[in-house]
């Protein structure tokens, strides 16, 4: 089964998995994909890495409109995206 993104399509090659946003549930590649420190999970996790989640674009701009994209190259990240 082929894996494609939710805002334009893009197929993972192979058999990768495609990461989904976390409240949504919508698939993401990596161009439309947000790597948000998720303020939600809990601190004991450990370093902020470990609390970091994935979310579509319109899903950090409505849960996290403040949050910065900890992944280089992705719109947020590029300062595309408020």
């Amino acid at each position: 089964m082929a894996w494609e993104c939710s805002d334009c399509g893009a197929r993972e090659p192979g058999n990768s998995r495609m990461p989904i946003c976390h409240h949504c549930g919508k698939l993401v590649c990596r161009k439309h994909r947000e790597m948000i420190i998720d303020s939600a999970f809990s601190p004991a996790l450990g370093d902020s890495q470990s609390r970091v989640a994935v979310h579509c674009l319109d899903c950090r701009l409505t849960f996290h409109p403040n949050a910065a994209n900890v992944e280089q190259g992705t719109p947020s990240a590029q300062g595309l995206s408020a």
